[in-house]
């Protein structure tokens, strides 16, 4: 994960906000899980908002290095609101998102 450039930038820029434990590890759990459906269910495709990009990243190298065989990733550009906003963070739209 330390090779991944949304990372370093996260713990190397002057001005670093740093990124919590939960935030590096979520990483870790998606991509787990992603070799999970990999392995038992047989999930070869991850899709997912662009912001999730470096989480599918990490799922398909497991599958890759661990499971040593193929995944496919999709992203989409997020849905935003006219402000520019995510749409997810806002109450009101959860419906629309399952979430």
């Amino acid at each position: 994960m330390m090779a991944k450039d949304s990372v370093k930038k996260r713990l190397t820029a002057e001005d670093a906000e740093g990124m919590s434990f939960t935030e590096f590890t979520y990483q870790l759990v998606q991509g787990y899980d992603f070799l999970h459906l990999y392995q038992n269910e047989d999930c070869s495709l991850q899709m997912g908002g662009s912001d999730q990009w470096g989480n599918i990243t990490t799922g398909t190298e497991m599958i890759r290095r661990i499971g040593n065989g193929k995944a496919l990733r999709l992203t989409c550009p997020l849905i935003t609101k006219s402000d520019g906003g995510e749409i997810w963070k806002n109450r009101k739209w959860k419906h629309l998102v399952g979430c």
